[in-house]
């Protein structure tokens, strides 16, 4: 992930050294937008995209949604994840200025998934198991700051980056318990599971950093 996110900023930098005067003059048109870097999520491949209008020059609005295969019962998951379904939505307010613009952004996700030999932590006594369904949603919001430049004539990236705050849930209902329960049996894992390891809700700050296409159709 960070070799992709490497790259998205050399690109954003060698786009905005050739480009840096242009007007996208989008007023009243609409940009199909697509998310390449969701194929590359570390728990399932998503597919996510959307659609940009443009009020003006100046600003424009934005929806999109993202969906997993585990969504129409195809094999989805990853590492100790099986029967991983995910859909998230994520919708921007954007104000543009002649060289970059800046967003509002809100979005939601859930999960839904089967999680094996891991455990949790419910009234202070952690709980192993071999197999437990897990429940999660996250709800958030953020400003966003991003660059959109023609790269070819119906072509547009989108590169941006952020800071927000996410406020997040999960349920974990066992399904198979562990025969044994002490610490010594199990792996440490993967410290992003560490999300999954506890009931209830909590807050993070988010941080988002990426690229997108947009396509205009007809020009």
């Amino acid at each position: 992930m960070l070799r992709i996110l490497t790259l998205t900023f050399f690109i954003l930098g060698v786009v905005s050294t050739s480009q840096a005067q242009q007007d996208l003059g989008l007023e009243k048109q609409v940009l199909i937008k697509v998310s390449p870097l969701s194929f590359f999520e570390p728990e399932t491949i998503i597919i996510q995209g959307g659609l940009e209008y443009f009020f003006s020059k100046q600003v424009s609005i934005q929806s999109e949604i993202g969906i997993n295969g585990g969504l129409f019962g195809m094999p989805a998951g990853r590492g100790k994840n099986e029967n991983f379904e995910i859909w998230r939505s994520k919708s921007e307010l954007k104000f543009y200025s002649k060289k970059y613009y800046w967003a509002i952004e809100f979005f939601v996700v859930n999960k839904d998934f089967i999680r094996l030999d891991d455990h949790y932590t419910p009234f202070k006594q952690e709980i192993h198991y071999d197999r437990a369904r897990i429940e999660f949603q996250v709800f958030g919001g953020g400003l966003k700051f991003g660059k959109q430049l023609f790269t070819s004539k119906n072509i547009v990236m989108d590169m941006y980056g952020g800071l927000g705050i996410r406020s997040r849930f999960r349920d974990v209902q066992i399904i198979e318990l562990a025969e044994f329960q002490s610490r010594e049996f199990f792996e440490i894992g993967s410290p992003f599971a560490e999300r999954y390891r506890f009931t209830g809700w909590d807050a993070v700050p988010q941080l988002s950093l990426g690229m997108k296409l947009g396509i205009l159709p007809g020009k």
